[in-house]
């Protein structure tokens, strides 16, 4: 098999063969935007900005498509969760002699690095620009207006678990905005995750405007995830603990 053969999905079962399972899409993204950048591995998904850093959606959507051919269990927790398959693996064995020598040691040291380094700390470290002070107190108080208004939008939709779900999650992030005192990096960094976290909530309250109950009906997984890493975001940097966690000090969410 010559290296042009490679599959694209190429490099999504060769991470999940050598990790076996990974919490979060952003963290499947993040391994092959490093492999991709910075260990040349031949790797075709185009990388652009976004609040969380590069993001290819295609991947998480190409993981799904891998799942429903058998080679990715897929099931969805906190946030996506992906797990190699024998089928899976054995579709690696296929094309792994297509895969240069170099580039798989590489790979590996990416993976090995990586593995255990939060992505938030990987976000502050390789992507992120800090702003003038000033600018994010402009930020913080958009932010701040804007939470204000989907609270007083979503109060009026009749109680649903998701519903239940929007509200929680817009209330935590108010608490995080007024609790949070970081340095400059990592408040650009929990400033630019809150404000893509809102602007989906906004989103999903312009396609419910005026036909409340359907919100009831969606699948708010995509969002059940952004907010997973926003909460991981607060609790690296000791804003908050995450309401997923088991001993969560319900205390520490008290507003003084």
């Amino acid at each position: 098999m010559e290296e042009e053969e490679l599959p694209k999905f190429w490099s999504i079962l060769y991470v999940l063969c050598r990790l076996k399972r990974i919490c979060n899409s952003f963290e499947l993204q993040k391994y092959l935007y490093l492999a991709k950048v910075d260990g040349n591995a031949p790797i075709d998904y185009i990388f652009v900005d976004d609040y969380y850093g590069p993001c290819c959606s295609s991947i998480k959507e190409e993981a799904i498509a891998l799942g429903e051919q058998g080679y990715i269990n897929v099931s969805f927790e906190n946030g996506w969760v992906f797990e190699i398959t024998e089928d899976g693996i054995k579709q690696v064995e296929n094309f792994i002699r297509a895969v240069p020598v170099e580039v798989r040691r590489s790979f590996d040291h990416i993976l090995e690095e990586y593995t255990s380094f939060p992505l938030i700390k990987l976000r502050d470290n390789w992507y992120m620009n800090s702003k003038p002070g000033e600018e994010h107190e402009q930020i913080k108080k958009q932010l701040l207006s804007e939470i204000n208004l989907l609270l007083n939008e979503f109060s009026q939709f009749e109680s649903n678990g998701n519903s239940l779900f929007i509200r929680g999650s817009i209330d935590y992030c108010l608490l995080v905005l007024k609790r949070e005192n970081l340095d400059d990096i990592q408040k650009d960094n929990l400033l630019a995750i809150i404000n893509g976290y809102l602007k989906k909530i906004m989103t999903l309250s312009e396609l419910t405007r005026g036909n409340h109950e359907v919100l009831g009906y969606f699948c708010l997984n995509d969002i059940k995830e952004d907010f997973e890493l926003t909460q991981k975001a607060c609790v690296e940097y000791n804003v908050l603990p995450a309401l997923f966690d088991d001993d969560i000090d319900l205390f520490a969410l008290i507003e003084e």
